[in-house]
């Protein structure tokens, strides 16, 4: 794969989306360089420092779709094909690409969150970064946004299912859905609940499909079509075939599929040597009035969608057992449990099994400390409950309950 010569690495570190750091973003791709783009709070194993790509070029954690995070390259050109083609499929719904506007609400280290920088430039419209604290409040935010829009055409912006739901209990936040032209709402399925909220408020939402790996999405369903009942994650892309193997898996043929970067820096194929990249979900094509409609039935392996992210049971497991073993912890085993939560689609228990004879006060300090290590964990992987086992009594009782 390319010359052997190595690029250096440059590390991005952000919080959300800061306009500090889409500056910078915007920079390093101008120099040409190749740019990591990662959580500040992510820790990270192996130093990325240099590679056998050329830039320019950006690198996301994907949420992987095989049961463990990965990293993913893409060169530039793939995400401007990204950005080409949903700029295609608005055009063929009437929207003048130079007269949208859109608000982007989502972290930059997704690729939800960074596809509005290149959609924008692409396209050659405006692009406004709406901070998690400022999508919180919805009065301010919904005249901000009025204020904003005055001379665009078209108002566009990305949601996760979580925000989208936040948004929906409140009067001015879903005024302040009501003023887009389109919605895309990916990385969960939303409920049938919300669909049908969306609906009744003619909220234009259009539920999509895709991962990092792709440069975000590859399917979208259009408004009118979310109106009519259509329960789909949309229609397949103009630069993309989809097809579902023997499991039952999607896989995904596209120009713009990323590169694999593996542990020593070396990178691989997502694809296979036909193009084809098998995902991680399972999912059933339907053909609608000639045009091929995906529908995202789930995930294949133990990891599960909570609000938008990927939560992969085994890295709990083992961050878990490190713990236990290093803080000594009475603990003889543990198990994860997903729970269906009504904000977050799916939350996690831990239930935990003290070894025999451990006394209360024990059970307690023990609780604590786990409470207190998981306090910095991400959020969609915070444990709603710690419940203890009793070994004598098959009940389980209930011991800690996060405050929310």
């Amino acid at each position: 794969m390319g010359s052997t010569m190595k690029n250096k690495i440059f590390t991005i570190e952000v919080e959300n989306n800061e306009t500090r750091s889409v500056e910078k973003i915007i920079e390093k791709i101008k120099e040409n360089k190749i740019i990591y783009v990662k959580n500040k709070f992510h820790e990270d194993k192996d130093d990325l420092d240099a590679i056998t790509e050329n830039g320019p070029g950006i690198i996301l954690n994907s949420s992987g779709s095989s049961g463990k995070p990965r990293k993913c390259f893409h060169h530039l050109d793939n995400l401007k094909l990204s950005a080409a083609t949903s700029g295609k499929w608005l055009i063929e719904q009437g929207f003048e690409l130079q007269k949208c506007l859109i608000l982007n609400t989502l972290p930059l280290n997704h690729i939800s969150g960074l596809m509005p920088i290149f959609r924008s430039q692409t396209w050659g419209c405006a692009c406004i970064n709406i901070s998690p604290n400022f999508i919180k409040k919805t009065r301010e935010l919904l005249l901000f946004t009025i204020k904003s829009k005055k001379n665009k055409k078209h108002l566009i912006t990305s949601l996760v299912p979580t925000q989208l739901q936040r948004l929906l209990a409140q009067k001015d936040g879903i005024s302040w859905l009501k003023i887009f032209d389109l919605i895309w709402v990916g990385g969960a399925s939303i409920s049938g609940e919300t669909a049908e909220q969306c609906i009744q408020e003619k909220i234009n939402l259009a539920p999509c499909y895709g991962s990092t790996e792709t440069a975000a999405m590859v399917t979208s369903l259009k408004p009118k079509e979310f109106f009519m009942g259509f329960k789909n994650v949309g229609e397949v892309l103009s630069d993309t075939k989809i097809r579902i193997n023997a499991q039952g898996l999607i896989e995904i043929n596209s120009a713009r599929i990323g590169i694999e970067i593996l542990d020593t820096l070396k990178t691989g194929n997502f694809k296979n040597k036909n193009g084809w990249w098998q995902t991680g979900d399972l999912g059933e094509i339907n053909q609608i009035n000639n045009s091929l409609y995906l529908n995202f039935l789930g995930r294949s392996d133990n990891a599960f969608n909570s609000g938008g992210e990927i939560v992969f049971p085994e890295l709990i497991q083992s961050r878990l057992n490190d713990f236990i073993m290093k803080e000594n912890i009475p603990i003889n085993k543990f198990n994860i449990s997903k729970v269906s939560n009504k904000l977050w689609g799916n939350k996690i228990n831990v239930i935990v099994e003290f070894r025999e004879l451990t006394n209360k006060k024990n059970i307690e300090i023990s609780l604590n400390l786990l409470k207190k290590f998981s306090q910095s964990w991400p959020k969609h992987e915070k444990p709603e409950k710690w419940i203890v086992k009793n070994k004598n009594t098959s009940k389980e009782k209930i011991n800690y309950k996060f405050n929310k």
